[in-house]
């Protein structure tokens, strides 16, 4: 049995019904209404952002924008106003230390992850600093490691946020370099992998997490349990650790429908999977595309596509300062990453599904892929929230927002020629709502 046909085998034996969509794509128009638009060169200093950023709206249409280089939070309303600004840098009572990811109810309460103090901060529709939640009850490197999720989400049925997890090799990591600082503290229950999702509720002192379900993957040797505190400095024993994944392992996408209903996708076929609130799948999505099996030409264009983005990386002035931080410690670090990049195992299929999204009322935003097997930017099919299939946007008209809201109101980042970012609020047809 092949790696996709034993995938879809184990996700979707479950399911109980399968909607086939059209068969050929039904072109919709990505020409949508501005709303408003703040940031840019001449902005005001509140609406300098760094760059793109987790933002979500709350249900009166006011849009929460978390700018981690400030450490803040600034809440626009519906016209694009200045409502407030949440938050500062600091170590007190709502002040933000590292804040990484933000999530926001739809009666306006949100949630902060703050990496600095590895807990949730909880707000209050008004913006005011309800009571913070930690992770675990350690403080240093292990703790912060353990702490990571590589995105949450508001739990619309409670008090809680739906968490995907990050790799397994990262608590791993945080052990060891807390044990090289000297810190024996352990780095706690890193719940589920980074196929995998939980339920992290907010009610206590400290945050309980509860698995909900575990995407597929492909099996893999496991080598973070080997490593030890001199691998650390090791650039060939660090690339093995990161670089186990093969090239074209389908990815694991995810959204939360307002029902508590989630969407997700972990095969490379056009199957999104919807579970209940408790992960039990009860219904599959699909599209007539199929996965295109990989030659020998797609391998070489994707080792020399995936050089060109690390040789691109490492002219990023970012990128070269933290580079060299690293080669100070473990010199041949970018020569072991371009080893490593080229040695990756590849699967025999390229995935279809690139990215799953749920909007405001319930529809699903499901993107493809690109014409090139490695592009993320694909059409997006849409379907409503009764999951009949609505029609196609084409590639890169409009792209995938970064956030939907009320009234068909979406938000999508945009940057100038000098790369400078900008906040622009859409409004969608409601039809694609």
């Amino acid at each position: 049995m092949g790696l996709r046909r034993l995938s879809v085998a184990l996700g979707i034996g479950l399911a109980v019904c399968v909607h086939a969509a059209a068969a050929q794509d039904r072109e919709l128009s990505g020409d949508f209404p501005e709303v408003y638009r703040a940031g840019g060169m001449n902005a005001p200093e509140w609406a300098f952002f760094e760059g793109p950023s987790r933002a979500g709206f709350d249900g009166a249409g006011n849009l929460h924008v978390l700018d981690t280089s400030a450490g803040r939070v600034v809440v626009l309303d519906s016209e694009g106003g200045l409502v407030s600004i949440i938050g500062r840098q600091g170590q007190g009572p709502g002040e933000f230390n590292r804040p990484m990811d933000l999530a926001v109810w739809r009666d306006g309460r949100f949630a902060v992850f703050n990496l600095g103090h590895t807990a949730y901060q909880l707000f209050t529709p008004d913006g005011e600093f309800e009571r913070l939640v930690r992770i675990g009850a350690g403080q240093g490197p292990g703790a912060m490691f353990g702490a990571m999720r590589l995105g949450i989400k508001p739990d619309p049925l409670g008090n809680a946020l739906v968490a995907q997890g990050a790799p397994a090799v990262m608590n791993r990591m945080g052990s060891l370099f807390g044990e090289m600082l000297g810190d024996t503290q352990d780095s706690g229950d890193a719940g589920v992998d980074d196929r995998g999702l939980e339920r992290l509720t907010l009610d206590g002192d400290l945050v309980s997490s509860t698995p909900i379900l575990q995407g597929w993957r492909v099996p893999q040797e496991e080598v973070a349990d080997d490593l030890s505190v001199e691998d650390l400095t090791n650039p060939s024993a660090m690339m093995g650790m990161l670089s186990n994944e093969p090239f074209f392992e389908p990815g694991f996408h995810w959204d939360m429908l307002p029902d508590g209903t989630i969407a997700y996708s972990d095969s490379s076929a056009f199957a999104i999977k919807l579970a209940d609130a408790d992960g039990h799948v009860t219904d599959v999505l699909t599209h007539p595309f199929s996965p295109e099996a990989v030659t020998e030409g797609i391998r070489e264009g994707m080792i020399a596509h995936a050089l060109r983005e690390l040789e691109e990386q490492s002219e990023d002035p970012q990128f070269a300062e933290v580079s060299a931080m690293a080669a100070a410690v473990m010199p041949g670090m970018m020569a072991a990453m371009r080893e490593a990049t080229e040695n990756r195992d590849f699967l025999d299929e390229v995935p279809v599904v690139r990215g799953v999204r749920t909007t405001w009322d319930g529809g699903l935003w499901i993107q493809r892929r690109g014409e090139d097997p490695w592009d993320d930017d694909g059409p997006i099919d849409i379907f409503d929230a009764n999951r009949e299939y609505v029609g196609t946007f084409a590639a890169a008209a409009p792209g995938m927002p970064a956030a939907f809201g009320p009234d068909g109101m979406v938000l999508y980042w945009e940057t100038d020629e000098l790369d400078v970012p900008s906040i622009v609020v859409k409004r969608l047809p409601t039809e694609v709502r």
